[in-house]
């Protein structure tokens, strides 16, 4: 790791800046802060010139981690009061570290004392000393992304609100955690992204209109570079308010399924609001296929109604919903219920949230650095009925700590019947990919799927997070014309392992054929003509490989290994 030089660069960056710049003197700074900059911070925004020092990207596959996978930690700060209920942050305790931000030592002995009164386990607590400008940490703190699948590092940005502590949150966290810290020169918060975990993410406008300097293809080159973010979901903002946060109005709930907010026919931003949902449900998930799309209802914007439901937290296989009192409030409980059966759904009720600004925005969960990863892609829609079904996952134990014996295990079932479960075996010349086969049965069948990994760290993990909850579904069907027996006869490839160059044979003399690495990126792709054809894959490393045929509505599926 270079992580001294990098973290050294910038935080000498940083403390020259505001030093030069800044005064903790300055007025501005003496009194509360609202989410919505002030006249004076408008002004101030408006005269900035950031000197912002923008390191080389990271070295190698880069992903952004989603909300929902293992956290360490969660981030909140005190400014006098921590805008949320001490009741949140004892139950966020139960599950994981609390990091708080503090001036110094004598507000972390308050804030101490405080938690102690009320019963939150301070055994879970630590605590960083930078002086916050607000309570606001999802939008200040710093993004987290894996490195090469294995290691954890941060990616700081220029904060679009001229607050320097806050700003330079990122820059004391990176030393705290150990870990590597690049500079990304977007102008962004992080109320407005969100990701997938794997390659793709969004945001509303507001990013385009804050870095006019750049281009937005350059941008979306540096959110690929930096954060792995392959497709960029750039849209209008249908919440019509001053913040443009995407988190105001929607949010991923998985890799496949994407909340959107709804309003009433009467509210004269409905059709905005329709206007996105529609938008993401004709749009693919990074596992292939479109979204599903969920709706939670919220008020008209006339009734002044506080409805904030998308602005919520996932932590751990709990899902805090923000709740003001109002009769919409168990509808969104039983809407995040519905979307993600196994979370516990928790709703945390406050006068203090609002339409623009809730519990979202003011806590920011820290990446665990020795989580236990999955990747996988699954099966989905309805295949060829075929003798049996590979499924492959990358198992990666991010801390090092070796894979349990036994693990990992694919457990399914097939027409809803007793749950089968098989260990996966490693694939040949790889260290991280794992195989195992779902044996076909004739007639038209109902696949339900996930796997399970256990390392020697007591780390687990499934896929997708809540496993026999919320399973993959596969269909396959002999009336697609293709019989079990024949299978063999319909696509073979050959021979298998091998070097690169590869023999496709199928019964079907039209069609398309393409080819994936497990990080699910498009390698190669054709067209099938008559019924022997050549694959050559020079370019590849050692490696397990996907290959997916398509003809008249039938796919099939077969692994490709190179050795």
């Amino acid at each position: 790791m270079n992580h001294f030089s990098k973290v050294a660069v910038v935080l000498f960056f940083f403390v020259n800046m505001y030093q030069n710049v800044w005064s903790q003197e300055d007025p501005l700074f003496t009194y509360h802060l609202t989410h919505e900059m002030s006249a004076e911070e408008k002004v101030q925004m408006q005269n900035l010139t950031r000197a912002f020092i923008e390191t080389p990207a990271p070295v190698g596959s880069v992903r952004s981690i989603a909300e929902w996978e293992p956290m360490e930690s969660v981030l909140i700060a005190y400014d006098g009061s921590f805008g949320m209920p001490v009741s949140m942050i004892r139950e966020m305790a139960e599950d994981c570290k609390i990091t708080v931000i503090v001036a110094n030592a004598s507000e972390e002995t308050t804030v101490r004392n405080y938690f102690t009164s009320n019963s939150v386990n301070v055994a879970q607590c630590s605590f960083l000393y930078q002086n916050p400008n607000s309570w606001w940490t999802r939008d200040y703190s710093p993004w987290y992304i894996a490195v090469n699948n294995e290691e954890v590092a941060l990616i700081d940005f220029p904060y679009n609100r001229p607050r320097p502590n806050d700003d330079n949150v990122p820059v004391i966290m990176a030393p705290a955690l150990n870990v590597d810290l690049y500079g990304m020169n977007i102008t962004h918060t992080g109320g407005n992204f969100m990701c997938d975990g794997y390659s793709m993410a969004a945001s509303t406008d507001l990013v385009w209109e804050e870095n006019t300097s750049q281009t937005q293809a350059n941008m979306r080159t540096k959110m690929l570079n930096y954060m792995g973010v392959q497709t960029y979901h750039v849209t209008a903002d249908p919440l019509d308010d001053y913040i443009k946060h995407v988190d105001c109005w929607g949010k991923y709930l998985d890799v496949d399924k994407i909340l959107i907010a709804q309003v009433p026919v009467s509210d004269y931003r409905y059709g905005d609001f329709e206007a996105v949902a529609n938008y993401f449900a004709q749009q693919n998930c990074s596992w292939g296929y479109p979204y599903q799309v969920i709706r939670v209802q919220e008020a008209n914007a006339s009734q002044n109604v506080e409805t904030p439901y998308t602005n919520s937290l996932i932590l751990n296989h709990k899902v805090f919903v923000p709740q003001t009192g109002n009769a919409l409030d168990a509808a969104a409980i039983s809407t995040y219920q519905q979307a993600m059966p196994g979370y516990e759904i928790i709703g945390v009720t406050s006068s203090g949230w609002y339409n623009t600004d809730a519990l979202h925005c003011r806590t920011h969960g820290v990446a665990d650095r020795q989580m236990l990863y999955i990747r996988h892609y699954p099966l989905h829609g309805t295949y060829a009925n075929q003798s049996s079904f590979t499924i492959i996952a990358k198992v990666v134990s991010y801390g090092g700590s070796p894979i349990t014996a036994g693990f990992p295990k694919l457990v399914y079932q097939q027409n809803n019947g007793a749950w089968q479960e098989v260990q996966m075996n490693l694939v040949p010349a790889t260290t991280q990919d794992y195989t195992a086969e779902i044996p076909g049965l004739d007639g038209s069948n109902e696949v339900k799927y996930y796997i399970v990994a256990q390392n020697d760290n007591a780390k687990n993990e499934s896929h997708p997070q809540m496993g026999a909850w919320d399973p993959h579904i596969f269909n396959y069907t002999n009336t697609l014309g293709i019989d079990e027996a024949d299978l063999q006869e319909n696509i073979q490839i050959y021979p298998n392992p091998n070097a690169g160059n590869f023999v496709l044979k199928t019964t079907f003399d039209k069609g398309s054929y393409q080819i994936f690495n497990l990080n699910g990126q498009l390698l190669n792709e054709g067209e099938l003509q008559g019924f022997r054809h050549t694959l050559s894959c020079p370019n590849l490393t050692n490696g397990v490989y996907m290959l997916k045929v398509l003809s008249d509505g039938a796919v099939y599926t077969e692994k490709m290994i190179i050795e």
